[in-house]
């Protein structure tokens, strides 16, 4: 028997030894994914040397002979970096997901292979001009150098466990993700089929208070209009009757809509951003300050990668999107740059009327529709076979759905599916841009997504300018589903830029914008029918006001601000309330001095918060229903730009409860949400103590990783989480989801503050780390410091960089 026990014993340690062995040997292994950053690498496809030097933040700063080969050394480190991240881009942008994925993501590929984003990044790189071609091939060549040189070492996890290595790039990879951004920070489609439904439900005059254009008394980014661009003529108005769009089709496209955001992170409500310039003569450095922090879904990885590109023309630091060439946000030697979203309405939705032999009517004739037929991969599974139509106003998207027999199907109109894109163009041409002028004459090859771009150089000039394609429809606003058998609200044209919203030195000194309104209702065109609401801009212009001279600090502050304009302007109409119980008379007086400041450790903000989601279901639920509710919900910027209005009695009557045979005023309404909110943020916080309840304790910062985010077993090796303060409406933006209260998904994405008295003492940061792989150091190392609204150098010059430069990487042609 003790004879036994010792063979068992033994047999044991060997068996745990051979999990060590193998655990380690596969951990060594998987470790030789992580990307050689010493040394000297033979590629093909360099004409000249570049040297990779990787600063102690993991910083790539590459240094080229001239343009091209520099951005081949961009794609060579976004490979070595992000190769995953990549990968999982380009497929989403060709709806070619299911093939790694499996099913679960099928309704998503016959959605964008419908849309038809792959097709036009096709188009887009037949027209690219020559310059362009040359730059975004050096690039592509510069991530297959990486992939063909890897030579046996791993590649990163992700694909290892879902078993598949990555083909080659090619040019058009670069465009398909351009279209995806687009679509992340343009897409107002859903829009159109949530206002058709609410009409449908609750008439035309209730939903224009539910979907509100702006506030009143917002700030306007160029307060004194465009010079030199003729004031407004009328608009012919859309009509308002309820368009007859069958309610399956539209529910049905609104839920792929949600499974874009939660399953793949593109777009919801809440995406946007903060920038502002302010002119040296109001600064402590007596030149310009340029701030700029993109709201953009959380990931894991940062969907940002921070690098210096040197080479020819070229010398930009700043912020850079895996898969593309170039500085997106940032400085080089004469000029900074940021953006925030303008939100233009882009997209246009046409019901068509369509026969059985796929034509569709045209000004009383019928034409054939253009068909494309296409085959969808599935990983263990059957392809599936898809017919594209096509009209002359775009795909019909709602062939993406499962619903047959539509009596008007819908066309998609959208300005990134127009057959020429110089985009990438415009972002080189801005990188080696010395002045306004040249800066400008970039951007004119701008499509889309549209955007507020500020400007500063190092001569002390300030500006804006809005580029895109912004449509000007021959009828009508584009709020609405219209009718696509007549030519009467076709686009016409796009507003030319000459005439597009833009300022040069403006006599404020500053300019600020926060995806509020760009311009005065004088402006002759269309810009969007649905702005953010403007507490962030208008929290940005009060605390630019607040001192005769800002130094970076200052804005450094700024970006870290979290009182709510918002809170503090509706917390006196919310004291109105009625309390239904002793413990909503405690939380109403621990929010009677409260000033609004949504830091992590207020049992205030804890309390507000709670309070403030419970109040938009508790007003407009009842008049919705469950099913129109559910797609209402979490549109937190209308709800604040209505609810203040409803309270004080000028905003429609909402506060009554349809559902009971009493009629409830505004404080009852309040005081039974406000107990619903205490009951909810109680088992949040696992104590009925409201004193001592902390925001950040249920408020938490969430980056998944796309896709093992959604498999509880690897996500915590994959996705991360912080907690934080914020909330909708603070600077240093806390948006949660619809679907996950309290759970931060949008965020500062990157934050920058660009000294132009002195370049080199500039700031950046993006949320997580520069690598991919979870195995590295380098994959989470900034977010504490980002947490913190801390920031790293911008190492710009050679002394400055090789100080702190423990990597140097040779990449020899």
């Amino acid at each position: 028997m003790r004879l036994l026990i010792r063979l068992l014993r033994w047999l044991l340690i060997v068996i745990l030894l051979g999990v060590v062995v193998v655990g380690a040997g596969g951990y060594f292994w998987l470790r030789g994914s992580l990307p050689q950053t010493d040394g000297t690498i033979t590629v093909q496809g360099l004409q000249a040397p570049v040297e990779i030097v990787r600063d102690v933040d993991a910083v790539p700063h590459i240094r080229a002979g001239n343009e091209a080969d520099a951005l081949f050394g961009l794609g060579y480190v976004h490979a070595q970096d992000r190769l995953w991240q990549m990968e999982f881009q380009r497929r989403v942008g060709y709806g070619r997901l299911s093939e790694v994925l499996g099913a679960a993501t099928l309704d998503t590929d016959k959605f964008l292979r419908t849309l038809g984003t792959g097709r036009a990044a096709e188009s887009a790189w037949s027209h690219t001009a020559p310059a362009a071609r040359t730059s975004i091939e050096a690039y592509v060549s510069g991530v297959n150098a990486f992939i063909s040189t890897h030579h046996g070492r791993a590649l990163p996890i992700e694909f290892t466990i879902l078993g598949f290595a990555p083909q080659p790039w090619q040019p058009q990879d670069i465009l398909v993700w351009g279209k995806m951004m687009s679509w992340n920070l343009g897409a107002n489609w859903e829009t159109e089929l949530l206002r058709t439904e609410l009409i449908a439900k609750v008439g035309a005059d209730r939903t224009a208070q539910l979907l509100p254009v702006y506030t009143a008394d917002g700030p306007v980014i160029l307060p004194h209009g465009v010079a030199g661009v003729p004031l407004r003529t009328a608009i012919a108005e859309a009509p308002r009757t309820v368009a007859p769009v069958a309610t399956e089709q539209l529910d049905q496209l609104l839920a792929i809509n949600d499974t874009l955001i939660d399953n793949v992170g593109l777009g919801g409500s809440g995406i946007g951003s903060n920038n502002w310039v302010i002119a040296g003569s109001h600064t402590t450095t007596g030149k310009p300050l340029l701030a700029n922090d993109p709201h953009l879904g959380t990931q894991a990885p940062s969907i940002w990668y921070l690098a210096h590109i040197t080479g020819g023309a070229m010398d930009a630091i700043g912020a850079t999107l895996p898969g593309v060439p170039g500085i997106i946000i940032g400085h080089n030697q004469h000029i900074a740059w940021g953006v925030t979203n303008t939100g233009p309405d882009v997209q246009d939705l046409y019901r068509e009327h369509i026969n059985d032999r796929n034509q569709v009517e045209h000004n009383g004739t019928m034409e054939p529709l253009q068909l494309i037929q296409d085959t969808i991969k599935v990983k263990g599974q059957p392809a599936v076979p898809i017919t594209i139509r096509i009209s002359r106003h775009g795909p019909i998207i709602s062939d993406a759905t499962t619903t047959t027999g539509v009596a008007e199907p819908l066309a998609f109109r959208w300005t990134a599916l127009d057959p020429e894109d110089h985009t990438i163009s415009a972002y080189l041409g801005i990188d080696t841009a010395s002045n306004w002028q040249q800066f400008t004459t970039a951007l004119q090859s701008y499509l889309a997504p549209m955007q507020n771009f500020v400007y500063a150089d190092v001569d002390g000039n300030i500006g804006y300018y809005a580029p895109g394609a912004l449509p000007i429809r021959k009828s009508g606003d584009g709020t609405l589903p219209a009718a696509g058998w007549t030519d009467a609200f076709d686009w016409t044209g796009y507003v030319p830029f000459a005439q597009l919203p833009h300022s040069y030195n403006p006599p404020e000194g500053f300019i600020a914008t926060a995806n509020n309104k760009v311009v005065p209702d004088s402006y002759p065109y269309l810009i969007t029918t649905g702005y953010s609401a403007p507490y962030r801009a208008m929290r940005i212009i009060e605390l630019i006001q607040s001192k005769p001279k800002l130094s970076p600090d200052d804005v450094a502050a700024m970006q870290a601000d979290v009182l709510s304009a918002y809170d503090r302007m509706v917390l006196p109409l919310l004291l109105q309330a009625k309390p239904v119980d002793e413990r909503s008379r405690t939380a109403l007086a621990l929010l009677h001095n409260w000033d609004g400041t949504v830091r992590g450790d207020s049992a205030a903000a804890a309390i507000f918060v709670a309070w403030n989601q419970q109040i938009a279901p508790h007003i407009f639920a009842d008049e919705l229903g469950p099913s129109l509710w559910k797609e209402y919900r979490g549109r937190n910027e209308e709800v604040a730009m209505r609810l203040p209005q409803i309270l004080q009695g000028t905003g429609g009557n909402w506060c009554d409860d349809v559902t009971t045979p009493q009629v409830e005023d505004c404080p009852t309404t309040l005081g039974r949400a406000l107990a619903d909110g205490l009951a909810q943020m109680t088992t949040a916080q696992a104590t009925s103590d409201l004193k001592s309840w902390r925001w950040d304790r249920v408020h938490l910062v969430r980056f998944p990783h796309n896709p093992f985010d959604n498999v509880a077993a690897l996500r915590p090796f994959f996705s991360r989480s912080i907690a934080n303060g914020g909330d909708d409406f603070t600077i240093d933006v806390g948006t949660h989801r619809r679907s996950a209260p309290y759970k931060q998904y949008i965020s500062p994405s990157y934050r920058q503050i660009l000294d132009l008295g002195n370049l080199p003492a500039s700031r950046f940061i993006q949320t997580l780390g520069q690598s991919g792989s979870p195995l590295s150091s380098d994959y989470a190392n900034f977010m504490q410091r980002w947490q913190q609204v801390q920031y790293l150098p911008m190492r710009y010059t050679s002394a400055a960089i090789d100080a702190a430069a423990p990597h140097h990487l040779t990449l020899h042609p």
